[in-house]
């Protein structure tokens, strides 16, 4: 049926590495360019298509954007 069609894509769909995720341009300090994505475990950082970094909702404390700056201040490592 078109129903189970539907069901059995987005079954498929949601066991991408890349599902959902939306990529905004972006540059690091040195120029390199980056890719920002916010997903529901974090903020991911991407070079091309590979994932570099993650940072988790858990361990950000302060998420700012002033004019073309995007800053991330993490909580402190106990260890």
């Amino acid at each position: 049926t078109p129903a189970e069609s539907d069901y059995r894509l987005l079954e498929v769909a949601c066991r991408l590495e890349m599902y959902g995720i939306r990529l905004h341009p972006a540059k690091d300090r040195e120029g390199t360019k980056l890719s920002l994505s916010v997903a529901h475990g974090g903020v991911l950082v991407f070079q091309g298509h590979n994932r570099i970094n993650n940072f988790n909702w858990s361990k950000i404390r302060k998420l700012s954007f002033k004019r073309r700056r995007f800053l991330i201040k993490l909580r402190a490592d106990p260890s």
